[in-house]
């Protein structure tokens, strides 16, 4: 059998010491499952994919860390033939590797009485093990504040292995925090124009217009309605603010873009300048 040459063996080692740094220098990766919803009570079972989508949207500003994308893990189970409701133990651990995750957040949440109590636990999926739990109760109607308490207690006890929450985001507004909520458990159950409305109510609180802009044009283009979806973006780009990633706005435009013609994309633009607030 034919060795291979010396010159051979150097690109092969270069190759995988290459792969290795790369491998380290990427940040840790994050993985927050779905809720267990531990009892039968339709009312909340919105809350099952809003606690954790809130919990994504609320740490998706770190640059130090990544979250896993929703559209990634769906290609992933079903490349494996498998759901989120039907993951064992070992199967999450297993999709986690795939993901390239290096922790996930889970949790579960109860109604007693006029309370909710959540449980949440921080799990690191390389060794496999539990690394921190977080257990409290707060008032029914206000369910972002308790699971930003424990989130924060389960960073705490990681000594800061989790990227930190944006306090303005889950800490203000309970009313309109409790709209965004519903928009997101909607919009993770294909309840489009639910969705919708619920995202419209909360954008009416300063805090929160802009995320929920970004979360109606995901919802227009989950309906592939591409010219609704590429408005509320081009205003959130108008805006100016720092409190999006200008990569996440500017892929989703190009995305809408490739699906509408240069008269549509001039038009849109030029109603979102129109109707942009004067900055004097």
């Amino acid at each position: 059998m034919r060795q291979p040459s010396a010159w051979t063996r150097v690109l092969v080692i270069t190759a995988m010491t290459f792969h290795v740094a790369s491998a380290g220098n990427q940040p840790p990766r994050i993985w927050i499952l779905p809720f267990d919803h531990l009892q039968a009570d339709s009312s909340l079972d919105y809350l099952r994919e809003a606690l954790p989508a809130l919990l994504a949207v609320a740490v998706s500003r770190s640059d130090e860390h990544t979250l896993v994308d929703r559209q990634h893990l769906d290609q992933v189970l079903a490349e494996q033939s498998l759901t989120l409701e039907g993951l064992t133990s070992g199967d999450t651990r297993r999709i986690g590797g795939l993901l390239g995750a290096t922790m996930m957040i889970s949790g579960s949440f109860v109604r007693q009485e006029e309370e909710l109590l959540i449980t949440m636990r921080a799990s690191d999926l390389e060794m496999g093990v539990i690394s921190a739990t977080a257990e409290g109760r707060g008032p029914v109607d206000q369910p972002a504040q308790l699971v930003s308490k424990l989130y924060r207690q389960l960073a705490r006890n990681l000594d800061r292995r989790l990227p930190d929450v944006v306090p303005d985001l889950i800490d203000e507004a309970p009313t309109a925090n409790l709209h965004f909520m519903k928009g997101l458990g909607h919009f993770y159950s294909a309840r489009h124009s639910l969705a919708l409305g619920e995202f419209l109510l909360a954008g009416e609180e300063k805090a929160l217009t802009e995320v929920s802009r970004l979360w109606l044009a995901n919802v227009y283009m989950a309906q592939q309605q591409y010219a609704h979806a590429y408005l509320e973006l081009t205003r959130l780009a108008g805006a100016g603010s720092r409190d999006f990633r200008e990569k996440e706005v500017a892929t989703k435009m190009r995305e809408c873009e490739q699906h509408l013609s240069p008269e549509d994309v001039k038009t849109i633009r030029e109603l979102a300048a129109h109707q942009a607030p004067s900055k004097e």
